[in-house]
């Protein structure tokens, strides 16, 4: 770090003279070196204590937080999330006299304390001038978060409670992945119309804006549309986490996702986060459409440091109470929680590349770069996940700051996202982030009630049924009614033969079914699952023809491949695929060839 005679060394006569009527003494000539010393002396001991006095308190915490930094730096973020606004290095001219050169404004005292740097741009601290200040300059506190009332009041505002909702709709969801109906495109993950449909009807209260507010009919090329939001989190987030597949134009459950299905809701809900965390098959900020160039290459940043800069600074805010997003994106900045999404905002923009870069002054940053990829990671995973609990409005308007951007007269807003106002760390969430060690459900998460007859129709009792229960009827009966279903014997083993679990949909009967199995119910749970697994599947196997029956014996006569293969009829040999690579290369070995 430089020192303080350096950096003086560095400016020009008139940068140090404009400098002159801040000190409490005047130099004993006017060149350069007598105007060095005497900026050196007001900095020195007592002199340095006094002009730290006369800084207004703003002043004071910019150069308090650059003495205490590790380089010494102005850090524009953090003084402004911190204190509210920057303070001024210069000032307009007092009375219309100029001080050094017409039309020139005269800087404030911070000019005594932080100074210009080349490279990178910005403000620095002299390290000797630094190590006196700390002498009694007191370290900043650190920022804190402040919980806020529960929002309310503001006209338009929704308030979504998502933990129960997410714990009943990622079971629903992967069931309905069994069933081949939670159909979404290869490459984006976004879910087709049809599969849009059902997974709708999975959701326990609907996508997160009604049908009417989020679609436009007839909608112009032009016109704004918020469109599908927990859907696409949904889709992404299973088929990132490899429990999604496809049988062609259908879905289906890879053999992780059945296994899933065994889990508790929570557990998947974990599994789901910690591998969105990590991956980089899908970047949040795509869905912040309006905002162009993000395809052209090399400049979009890592994605999965994103994440988990965000999740670290999440784990700050104490669970179960709201915190406000714009003060929760001002905590970030000032405590280091920084992350980039691109490293050359100039690839950027809006409308147009030449007019609405984000390369130019005054254009992009923050504010309208990293809080709307904040914005979306929370509104379209986090809380579909249900780890946190949001309050937001409609978009339009919701975050006028980027307006006087080229490009941006005719938007209502910048993203789908725009109306987030506030969110607040479930249980759930408190669990995922590893906040708490242990999730406790609090609600149980069904109080379905079923009668079962002895000619294996089942009906419903409860006034309703939850979407997850019914696919799971569905999958091992076949439906009569709306509140009706029979158990299926060829349902029911194709649901064995696909991974399913018998004894797990048993003991769901037993618990929705006050009373004993009818004899006959529990005759055909038992026989089903019999008669489902009466073969095995091993495994794959490769069938080799010998060319005659001498040179099936000579192979066998060798242990190590006897113990690899096996005999089928005079001349044929049976390989498992696991050992393919071993039995070729020892027939190789004998001196015999392979077609």
């Amino acid at each position: 770090m430089p020192s303080l005679h350096e950096i003086l060394w560095d400016l020009t006569v008139d940068d140090l003279k404009s400098r002159l009527p801040l000190l409490d003494s005047k130099p004993e000539g006017q060149n350069k070196a007598h105007l060095i010393e005497a900026i050196k002396a007001s900095l020195k001991a007592d002199s340095a204590a006094q002009q730290w006095d006369h800084l207004t308190r703003l002043e004071q915490g910019a150069v308090a937080e650059a003495c205490h930094a590790f380089d010494l730096r102005h850090h524009e973020a953090r003084v402004e999330a911190k204190y509210g606004k920057l303070p001024p290095f210069s000032e307009p001219l007092h009375h219309g006299k100029p001080f050094s050169r017409r039309g020139r404004d005269v800087p404030t005292r911070l000019n005594l304390f932080l100074y210009r740097c080349r490279y990178p741009d910005g403000y620095e601290m002299p390290s000797d001038l630094a190590e006196a200040l700390r002498c009694f300059v007191p370290k900043p506190s650190a920022l804190k978060i402040t919980p806020i009332a529960k929002p309310q009041g503001e006209e338009g505002l929704f308030i979504r409670l998502t933990e129960q909702d997410a714990l009943a709709e990622v079971v629903a969801l992967l069931r309905l992945s069994e069933q081949g109906n939670l159909r979404a495109t290869e490459k984006t993950a976004m879910p087709t119309a049809a599969g849009c449909t059902k997974i709708l009807e999975c959701l326990s209260t609907g996508d997160f804006f009604p049908p009417e507010v989020a679609h436009l009919p007839n909608k112009k090329k032009w016109q704004q549309e918020i469109g599908l939001i927990k859907p696409v989190g949904w889709v992404r987030l299973l088929k990132n986490a490899g429990y999604l597949g496809a049988s062609g134009s259908r879905s289906k459950l890879t053999p992780s996702g059945i296994k899933t299905l065994a889990k508790p809701p929570a557990e998947i809900i974990c599994e789901l986060w910690k591998k969105w965390l990590k991956t980089n098959k899908f970047d949040e900020f795509n869905r912040v459409d309006e905002i162009k160039g993000q395809k052209s290459k090399g400049h979009m940043t890592t994605i999965p440091p994103r994440r988990n800069t965000i999740q670290r600074a999440l784990m700050e805010c104490p669970p179960n109470e709201w915190i406000d997003l714009q003060k929760f994106g001002a905590f970030m900045r000032a405590e280091d929680f920084d992350f980039e999404v691109s490293y050359d905002p100039w690839k950027l923009y809006l409308g147009e590349r030449e007019y609405g870069n984000f390369g130019y002054a005054g254009y992009g940053g923050w504010e309208v770069i990293q809080f709307r990829y904040l914005q979306a990671l929370l509104f379209e995973y986090a809380a579909p996940l249900g780890l946190i609990d949001i309050a937001y409005l409609h978009p339009a308007d919701a975050l006028p700051g980027f307006k006087d951007q080229w490009g941006a007269d005719d938007l209502e807003w910048l993203s789908r996202y725009d109306g987030l106002r506030a969110f607040r760390i479930t249980n759930l969430g408190a669990y995922c982030f590893g906040m708490i060690s242990k999730f406790k459900q609090t609600h149980a998460l069904t109080s379905l009630q079923l009668t079962l007859f002895p000619d294996l129709t089942i009906r419903l009792l409860s006034p309703r049924i939850q979407p997850a229960e019914k696919l799971l009827l569905e999958t091992w009966a076949e439906p009569i009614a709306s509140d009706t279903w029979r158990l299926h014997a060829l349902r029911s083993r194709d649901a064995i033969e696909r991974g399913q679990n018998i004894d797990a949909f048993s003991d769901f009967l037993r618990n929705a079914h006050k009373d004993a199995l009818p004899e006959t119910v529990e005759g055909f749970l038992i026989t089903t699952k019999s008669e489902a697994t009466a073969l095995q599947s091993l495994g794959e196997a490769f069938l080799y023809n010998c060319r005659d029956v001498q040179t099936t014996l000579m192979i066998l006569e060798y242990k190590t491949l006897k113990k690899i293969c096996h005999r089928y009829g005079d001349t044929q040999l049976v390989v498992p695929a696991a050992h393919l690579p071993k039995f070729q290369k020892q027939v190789r070995a004998l001196g015999l060839g392979i077609i």
